[in-house]
């Protein structure tokens, strides 16, 4: 009976050291300031398109297009502390942090310049597109193929065009 008592205790200071240890590990995960969660995370970790666009191999990506690689993140101050599952980012939450619900949105690295000029793209959509053209015969030949798709009486505007290519081809005035 006293092996076995002795077992039984050597096996609980065993199983409580054991514990010990890991707890110091578990209490260190810090807490968030902020966490992100519910979202569609694109880490942009993967490695670099081909040359010719293709996406790298181990890009996010299937037959239907790019997928987030991640669903929640995990700040404190400045830092980024984790980047991945939802479940998982809960490990960081502590009683004052700060837990918004993305409901799907969209979450990119900070870029540089990440913005768009979506006026500039829908007007330059609605102008023919004179870019590299080489002479006069190239630009009436474009005009004439927008023309097509334009309502009679309405103005058509041109972009893009490098008057400085051309300008050993114009005639001067006879006025």
């Amino acid at each position: 009976m006293e092996a076995r008592t002795a077992f039984l205790v050597l096996l609980l200071l065993g199983v409580a050291g054991l514990w010990a240890t890991a707890a110091p590990a578990v209490a260190q995960t810090p807490p968030a300031d902020l966490l992100l969660i519910g979202g569609h995370v694109y880490t942009f970790t993967w490695d670099e398109p081909a040359p010719d666009g293709t996406p790298a191999a181990n890009a996010p990506r299937s037959a239907a297009g790019f997928r987030p690689d991640a669903e929640a993140v995990a700040i404190r101050g400045d830092h980024i502390l984790f980047v991945g599952g939802g479940r998982d980012a809960r490990a960081y939450q502590g009683p004052k942090t700060r837990v918004m619900d993305l409901g799907g949105a969209t979450v990119l690295p900070g870029l540089v310049d990440s913005h768009t000029h979506i006026v500039g793209l829908g007007e330059a959509q609605s102008q023919v597109d004179l870019v590299g053209v080489a002479s006069e015969a190239d630009a009436v030949a474009r005009v004439a193929e927008f023309a097509k798709r334009v309502p009679k009486a309405q103005w058509i505007l041109g972009r893009g065009w490098d008057e400085g290519a051309w300008a050993n081809h114009y005639r001067p005035s006879s006025s």
